[in-house]
């Protein structure tokens, strides 16, 4: 566990439990509305691939979940947090119906995965693998969910490398935002935990060393807005 930072899983769920209400406005809001962008091409990366059913991990109001289903996807959604989890069926229950089922949503722990072995063609995980609690068991129980030959893709946070972008990024982040967040949401630890998470999280290759050792491989990424956030696939080999 990262120095300095607790995530324990109780932790973790009452900071997400107590900003769940202003939870999307804020996302878009500080994102300047670029996260959306970013879901899209994680979805896009999957749509070229044989994935039909999908568990979305750390799925909070369940955004990405959403834009899964919206693009043909089955997909069940899973989080820690209860508020989150009311809000994304909340708006789950407000979508157009398709051929498959709307998604379903999981309260649960991504270090146990209440799942049989290879039940997902894919596992995503949005902005979301930075807060557990222990990723290596995290990572096994994903790999153990996944079907031979299935796909994992997780979006996070990074540091941008170009110094110019860094220093950007590194004032808005840890100046700007947790003055705007703690103003909207009233939370005081949320949006101060959000650049040191960022911070300690292992961020382009050394993340992807970590992937490579509970057994995937084929693991690639892709920087996105400068390095602010980084794209990661990789997969489970049959």
């Amino acid at each position: 566990m990262e120095k300095g930072l607790s995530k324990e899983h109780s932790a973790i769920s009452a900071m997400f439990n107590s900003i769940a209400g202003k939870y999307d406005l804020l996302n878009h809001l500080l994102s300047l509305g670029i996260d959306k962008g970013w879901r899209r091409k994680l979805v896009r990366g999957l749509k070229s691939s044989p994935a039909k059913v999908i568990l979305d991990l750390a799925c909070g109001t369940g955004d990405l979940t959403i834009a899964l289903y919206k693009n043909g996807f089955t997909v069940t959604g899973a989080d820690l947090s209860v508020n989150m989890l009311q809000i994304a069926r909340q708006k789950s229950e407000k979508l157009e119906k398709m051929e498959q089922p709307i998604p379903d949503y999981i309260e649960c722990s991504a270090e146990n995965l209440p799942f049989e072995d290879s039940s997902f063609d894919a596992v995503t995980i949005s902005f979301g693998i930075r807060n557990f609690q222990n990723r290596d068991i995290a990572l096994q129980e994903i790999f153990r969910v996944l079907k031979p030959d299935g796909r994992l893709a997780i979006l996070e946070f990074a540091t941008p490398k170009n110094w110019v972008w860094r220093t950007l990024f590194n004032t808005y982040f840890s100046v700007i935002l947790p003055v705007i967040g703690r103003m909207i949401s009233k939370d005081t630890r949320a949006y101060r935990y959000l650049p040191e998470s960022v911070k300690e999280f292992p961020q382009y290759e050394t993340f992807c060393k970590e992937i490579e050792r509970q057994g995937f491989n084929n693991i690639d990424f892709k920087p996105l807005t400068g390095g602010v956030a980084v794209l990661y696939f990789a997969e489970k080999l049959g």
